[in-house]
């Protein structure tokens, strides 16, 4: 007889439950400071209080959830200060992953950027925003998908939900897809013509123009600890 099967065990409902909130986060559902009420999440996704709680708690050490005490839990915040220090460590990960992907694979990551430009711009025409930020994340996955050193994968993904979220509101802003598209092919064409340095320029200002944005969402639009 052949080996063993395997048979796959079903997610617990902690899990169920905190892939189920992550994804409302992540999609904007859940928004920045808001309150994630125990009571409210079991009775919308009908299992017992305590798969909820622990879904919370595995978030919060993933960040994208704040356990204030005696208060309850909240979808993250970030200060001025948060946005600085996350955009600078994306912008190392991000340029290291493709500075090492175009040493072990430069023919694979070129073609998949090229394909995802063009997914993108046909979902921008269709006007599917989710699936056009599915996309624009995928882009910048990429570099860490041929980079070929799982060390800057591992880091990189510590922030990448957090990451994904941010972009979810700037790209709500009118034009930020049309400028996001822009950028991403000029990203690919330098990258194919060997202008490395160019495409890293574009890479940064985008970066750099997302922790500003973020900045002035914060400032205008997100509850202050105050308001909690």
């Amino acid at each position: 007889m052949a080996g063993k099967m395997q048979i796959k065990r079903p997610d617990s409902l902690s899990k169920i439950a905190e892939a189920e909130i992550r994804r409302n986060i992540v999609q904007g559902v859940f928004r920045l400071g808001e309150s994630l009420q125990e009571a409210k999440l079991s009775t919308t996704m009908g299992i017992s209080k305590t798969p909820i709680r622990e879904a919370l708690a595995a978030l919060n050490l993933q960040g994208l959830v704040q356990i204030v005490p005696r208060r309850g839990a909240f979808v993250f915040t970030l200060s001025h200060e948060d946005v600085v220090q996350l955009c600078k460590y994306r912008l190392i990960l991000e340029t290291a992953a493709m500075d090492q992907a175009l040493e072990e694979n430069p023919s694979a990551l070129l073609d998949e950027l090229a394909d995802l430009v063009t997914e993108m711009t046909e979902a921008r025409k269709a006007d599917d925003f989710e699936r056009y930020l599915e996309l624009d994340a995928a882009f910048h996955d990429a570099f860490f998908r041929h980079c070929g050193n799982s060390y800057l994968r591992d880091g990189y993904q510590k922030v990448s939900d957090i990451v994904r979220t941010i972009r979810t509101y700037l790209s709500k802003r009118p034009d930020r897809t049309a400028k996001s598209l822009k950028e991403h092919d000029a990203i690919t064409a330098h990258l194919r013509e060997g202008k490395v340095k160019a495409a890293k320029n574009i890479l940064s200002r985008q970066i750099t123009r997302g922790e500003r944005s973020y900045s002035d969402l914060a400032g205008n639009e997100l509850p202050s600890e105050k308001k909690r």
